[in-house]
């Protein structure tokens, strides 16, 4: 048969393969791949890439549709009995807008189930519900961010106000659809690859070595998703790898050391990196039941599509009489960088402006 571009050449650039089951290697719907024998330059697929391809294409054509999980025999949804705390971690100063509110909105309207609300840190001037304070970290600690997060992780792991189970939330991250708690305890995570590029990389990495060390996977629990929290393993992660100390990544030591082996994150999750219009919004995220996005995304077009999937204000909202929505981060690659100019009264000003003559 005619040579033809092997499935693997982003891999091997320049590699052919004459392989006759060639055309069950790249068939869609053949999912997990078949794995050709033959061909020198065949490897396994990869776990993550195949699940979430296998899901994303079933999806797309109709013959997968996420279902809640039933009680049994009876194909109905049994929602838990007891209700639900949901805690999200909160700096105000951190904060681009309301997100918060948002996200709020969007546990008490798809959650299926009953919903408790605490947010641990700083409460927002519109909200009166639940809230545990907790302080910022002073400016003295180094890692500041990371360490302020750890400092809410250990109020969240031994406050008698947090319950034995809860969800770990973030300001920026949205239900979009009905959710169980189901849903959000099934483990989902990325491949991880090394990379010292950026403090948050670095940090990862010296967490995936803290996990190896102690004979555990390094999956990368770091997703943006929410996460299903046993109170009295969160504390005991803070003495194991001794986090008052070591600033480590704690999704990623407790999604190793506690869950089982995980799924890839698409199609429940979608992640949106650049600002988009509210139609742009809504393609991305069609068949996402949880949604997250950077700063920068962070937009008045972000909030319209909010607004619009989520109009019931949340039980402890209070909109204030002329409230206005704030969208003070902007994406630093637009601003030009201020140039500075020394005084002209200064001697190397007074010399510069000599040689220039």
């Amino acid at each position: 048969m005619t040579a033809k571009p092997c499935i693997y050449r982003g891999r091997i650039r320049g590699a052919e393969c004459e392989c006759t089951n060639y055309r069950d290697m790249i068939h869609p719907p053949t999912l997990p791949l078949a794995f050709c024998n033959t061909c020198p330059f065949a490897r396994e697929p990869d776990f993550f890439a195949q699940t979430e391809r296998l899901q994303v294409v079933k999806y797309h054509r109709g013959e997968y549709a996420p279902q809640p999980r039933t009680c049994g025999g009876c194909g109905t949804f049994k929602a838990r009995e007891s209700a639900v705390q949901f805690a999200w971690p909160y700096w105000a100063g951190g904060a681009n807008g309301d997100e918060l509110r948002f996200s709020i909105r969007s546990v008490e309207a798809n959650y299926r189930g009953t919903a408790k609300i605490t947010i641990v840190g700083d409460r927002p001037e519109w909200f009166r519900g639940h809230a545990i304070p907790c302080p910022r970290i002073g400016p003295n600690h180094s890692n500041r961010p990371y360490r302020d997060m750890l400092n809410k992780m250990w109020t969240m792991a031994t406050h008698p106000q947090i319950d034995s189970e809860f969800v770990w939330m973030m300001d920026d991250v949205y239900l979009l659809k009905p959710v169980t708690w189901d849903d959000i305890d099934t483990p989902r995570a990325w491949r991880w690859q090394e990379s010292r590029g950026n403090s948050w990389q670095r940090r990862k990495t010296n967490t995936m070595r803290a996990l190896a060390g102690r004979g555990k996977t390094q999956y990368d629990f770091a997703t943006h998703l929410p996460h299903t929290v046993e109170k009295q393993k969160l504390r005991d992660l803070f003495d194991v790898y001794q986090l008052k100390q070591n600033t480590l990544l704690w999704e990623v030591l407790y999604g190793n050391e506690y869950r089982q082996k995980p799924w890839g994150t698409r199609p429940f999750f979608a992640r949106l990196t650049d600002a988009r219009n509210p139609q742009d919004i809504e393609r991305a995220t069609a068949g996402a039941s949880v949604m997250n996005h950077l700063a920068q995304c962070w937009t008045p077009a972000m909030r319209q599509f909010l607004e619009s999937r989520l109009p019931q204000p949340a039980s402890g909202e209070t909109i204030s009489s002329g409230y206005r929505p704030e969208f003070k981060r902007v994406n630093r690659g637009n601003r030009q960088r201020a140039v500075k100019r020394r005084p002209l009264h200064t001697h190397r000003a007074v010399v510069e402006a000599k040689g220039k003559r």
